[in-house]
């Protein structure tokens, strides 16, 4: 396993992020947030997009670990590798040619279905690789001492599996929802004309003839990372105790 230091990389990513929110915050006035925030297009927009993002991340995570649970020690998990090949674009333009005919599931519906069913053709298989060396470092030996320490399923479980799968499927479901909820190419594809999906929704705004209206994606930019940093802060605290207690154990 990879031992190497992550801090470069890290400072990296952060220095990007905070210069893009820094960008955002020169080009915008308090009356831009106001009038944002205001905005019943802006406002629908965030619900169908959170509501897209939440039951692509949840569906996601449910399949991948399942099928990591199932498939990690058989040859057909490299299957499950190909779709990561493939960028979202033309996972899009797959959902196209395959689901357009598709009455229920077609291209310009208002539930969203082909948006949600092509993350999932991308995000399952992410989900299934990002927990797939945890899966394969679960010890049977924790179920066989609950079964002997008379636990119940559901303590033997989570006791056996449970406690050391939720940090990365915490972290796999804060990745997703981040991507999914700024992405451009799939919504901007399959979505429909209204309400826009935000990714879809900030590049009118910023490409469109009116520059009036360039301040307001900024401003939303700026709302969504500030977003986004509070949920990574209340994760990060949530789960922090854990992850040091399940590395004391190990190093024990």
């Amino acid at each position: 396993m990879w031992r190497g230091n992550a801090y470069p990389a890290a400072i990296l990513m952060a220095g990007m992020v905070l210069y893009g929110v820094w960008v955002s915050i020169s080009m915008t006035s308090l009356a831009d947030y106001h009038e944002l925030l205001t905005d019943d297009v802006f406002l629908e927009s965030l619900a169908v997009s959170s509501y897209v993002a939440i039951v692509s991340t949840v569906l996601a995570l449910i399949i991948g670990v399942v099928l990591a649970r199932l498939l990690s020690r058989t040859r057909l998990a490299a299957l499950l590798a190909i779709p990561l090949f493939i960028p979202h674009l033309g996972a899009a333009y797959l959902a196209i040619l395959y689901l357009s005919d598709v009455p229920v599931i077609g291209p310009h519906e208002g539930n969203y279905f082909s948006v949600i069913l092509t993350y999932l053709y991308k995000e399952i298989p992410f989900v299934f690789f990002y927990l797939l060396p945890v899966v394969r470092r679960l010890d049977p030996r924790y179920q066989e001492l609950g079964m002997m320490l008379g636990l119940s399923p559901v303590r033997r479980f989570w006791h056996a599996r449970g406690v050391f799968l939720l940090v990365p499927i915490l972290e796999a479901a804060f990745i997703l929802l981040a991507f999914i909820l700024f992405a451009y190419e799939i919504p901007a594809l399959l979505g429909v004309t209204y309400p826009k999906l935000l990714g879809v929704y900030a590049f009118d705004l910023y490409t469109q003839g009116d520059l009036s209206e360039q301040p307001l994606a900024f401003a939303m930019s700026v709302v969504l990372t500030g977003g986004l940093f509070v949920l990574l802060l209340l994760m990060t605290g949530l789960t922090r105790p854990l992850a040091a207690k399940i590395s004391r154990g190990r190093s024990e």
